[in-house]
């Protein structure tokens, strides 16, 4: 890898991806690496590495019947094991080749940090208070308390390298978020 990649992550509604915009606004180069499992699934030639894992039943149209893939792979340890190493090895290897391309540190917003193993730089973990996820998620998305709550049942918190707190207002983030990477910089001797 070229350059450092740093891991965005936190709970649901816990301000990922502000963090990762506000980084974007100061010229950093940042990942959404669930626009890279989108497009990763969009790829006809994962599609048929699918199709011959699953059948070919579970690609329709050029689509991945997500829903059908799920119901399978869930019920089965191995199965699901032998799954997210083909799909998320696909996003590996983009997020990899985006490292190797970058002109400085990439910053990769990931809402499930453990769904593929990668050499972090760092990884920081941001952080808010369940009702301000609740309240965010239900606001935004539309959805219920308890479907949000079920949501936040079966994440985890990972251990992390910086906890960037995002309880009060955008100027307060902006401020962690300049602490983390001044403390960042420092780190590397910049």
């Amino acid at each position: 890898m070229k350059h450092d990649v740093i891991a965005i992550c936190g709970y649901i509604g816990s301000g990922k991806s502000t963090v990762a915009r506000i980084l974007g606004e100061w010229g950093y180069e940042t990942v959404d690496c669930d626009i890279l499992a989108r497009r990763a699934a969009d790829d006809p030639t994962l599609q048929a590495k699918v199709a011959e894992l699953l059948g070919e039943e579970y690609v329709n149209d050029g689509q991945l019947d997500r829903r059908a893939i799920r119901e399978r792979v869930f019920s089965d340890g191995e199965l699901l094991c032998r799954y997210e190493a083909l799909f998320f090895g696909e996003v590996r290897a983009r997020l990899t080749d985006m490292a190797a391309n970058s002109d400085d540190v990439l910053f990769a917003e990931i809402p499930v940090l453990d769904a593929f193993p990668f050499e972090w730089t760092e990884i920081w973990r941001v952080e808010c208070s369940r009702e301000q996820s609740l309240g965010r998620v239900t606001e935004r998305d539309g959805v219920s308390t308890a479907d949000t709550e079920a949501v936040l049942s079966r994440q985890r918190r990972y251990d992390a390298t910086r906890v960037i707190r995002n309880d009060g207002s955008v100027d307060q983030l902006r401020q962690a978020v300049r602490e983390a990477l001044d403390a960042y910089e420092a780190s590397r001797g910049k």
